[in-house]
């Protein structure tokens, strides 16, 4: 077992993805003992093998991956980031808020968009580890539509009022998409915005809020209401724009 244990390992370095997707499936499969060869050869892998190892500790929803984790933060690849930080918030580690952190704040520092994918996944992250206090005015948190489906929506007919609402207090939003709620209780992505608009993040703040609130007001405008049509929107803070001062370690 050892011996296959680690062939599949050393298969999460091959060239061909589809090897690699197959080595993941088979270490899922084979439990908890694959965990450590695993964690000792996943900082060599390529990063396509590091996400194939993260979402085998994520499957396999084992603390021992912590540090090696932490560690994939400072990646050079922005999926691995993203990805690291999502299975560390997955698994609960509270001791990763200042490495999450600092990975928001280098984001930062490099000027990529908000709404791009790592943004979002680092400031969800933080948000559900308590780094992030995100803001929820209550009149939005009371059209939060109350069905099954994973996430946080709201019915397409509240959209433009959501919208408002998050601009009322100071938020800006990036963008939304829509959703369909399937019979199984689940949901179905059927569009985004069908236009984007930029955040401007060295001007005045309030400017900023009225320019996503206006540019999202008239793309919500060709959304299809239909009962069965939801939304999820993502927005952010001022204080998501700056780097955060020093602060001290999360403990727990």
């Amino acid at each position: 077992m050892e011996d296959e244990i680690a062939r599949r390992v050393a298969e999460l370095d091959a060239e061909s993805t589809e090897v690699a997707e197959d080595a993941q499936h088979a270490l899922i499969a084979l439990g908890p003992r694959v965990l450590e060869p695993l964690i000792a050869a996943a900082p060599a892998l390529n990063p396509f093998g590091q996400l194939c190892a993260i979402e085998v500790f994520t499957a396999l929803a084992d603390p021992r991956p912590i540090n090696v984790l932490i560690g994939m933060l400072g990646s050079e690849s922005g999926t691995v980031r993203q990805w690291a930080a999502e299975a560390l918030a997955e698994l609960g580690v509270r001791r990763a808020v200042p490495r999450l952190r600092q990975a928001y704040d280098a984001f930062l520092r490099r000027g990529e968009a908000p709404d791009d994918s790592e943004g979002e996944g680092l400031r969800w992250a933080l948000t559900e580890l308590g780094g992030r206090e995100e803001v929820l005015p209550p009149r939005s948190a009371a059209l939060m539509w109350p069905g099954e489906a994973p996430g946080r929506l709201w019915l397409a007919e509240h959209l433009a009022e959501v919208i408002r609402d998050l601009a009322d207090h100071g938020q800006a939003v990036l963008y939304f998409q829509i959703w369909e709620v399937t019979s199984d209780g689940g949901r179905r992505w059927v569009s985004g915005p069908g236009i984007d608009w930029d955040v401007d993040r060295d001007g005045p703040w309030p400017e900023t809020v009225a320019f996503c609130r206006d540019w999202a007001l008239l793309a919500a405008e060709a959304v299809d209401v239909a009962p069965d049509r939801v939304a999820t929107i993502s927005w952010i803070d001022a204080t998501d724009l700056r780097d955060s001062p020093q602060e001290a370690p999360v403990v727990g």
